[in-house]
């Protein structure tokens, strides 16, 4: 009778200590998952806050490189490289901050060429060495081409929706993996106290 009553706090304890392990993260993917279908609906939104943010990020760490090629030059480092390149992201930060528009579009183009030039890439690299599984890659080239032709067919109508979708599906996808990420840990707390 004195066993079992020491038993059952420990066994609250543990259970308390196993939601405490999975729980939280799987709230906090259920909030990101929540947050990433709000992203897609608000495709624009998200993509001029996601356009303003990549100025700002830019501009700042184009300030950085400056401050940084003043303190290298003391110790002879390449002064000239830092510079220049630093000089380049606060200005084309700044160009976006300002004309969050205008980078919104060239950031849209930029995606279109990558989905095309990776695409390309796939397909050409798959048809060449045959590997296992080759047709695999093939689709995912052939389907990565189109979605840069289409992106490119469609600007810049395109560039008020593909950055925020992008950004929407990520956010979603991270919740999701979150989400499965803590029940899987559940399930292991459970299969490991039983």
């Amino acid at each position: 009778m004195e066993t079992s009553f020491r038993r059952e706090p420990a066994t609250g304890d543990g259970g308390r200590a196993a939601s405490a392990a999975w729980g939280p993260p799987f709230i906090l993917g259920l909030l990101t998952a929540i947050l990433g279908l709000v992203a897609l609906g608000a495709s624009f939104l998200t993509s001029l806050v996601s356009v303003i943010l990549f100025g700002a990020l830019l501009a700042g760490s184009g300030i950085a490189e400056i401050i940084s090629a003043f303190r290298v030059r003391k110790s002879g480092g390449p002064f000239w490289l830092y510079l220049l390149g630093g000089v380049l992201s606060t200005v084309v930060g700044v160009f976006v901050l300002a004309y969050p528009a205008a980078g919104l579009g060239a950031l849209t183009l930029l995606l279109a060429g990558y989905f095309f030039a990776s695409g390309l890439f796939h397909v050409v690299t798959s048809l060449m060495d045959r590997y296992a599984q080759w047709g695999w890659d093939f689709a995912y080239g052939a389907i990565t081409i189109m979605l840069g032709i289409i992106i490119m067919a469609q600007w810049p109508i395109s560039a008020v929706w593909l950055v925020g979708t992008l950004v929407g599906i990520s956010i979603l996808m991270r919740g999701i993996a979150l989400m499965a990420g803590s029940l899987e840990l559940r399930r292991a707390v459970r299969s490991f106290s039983s």
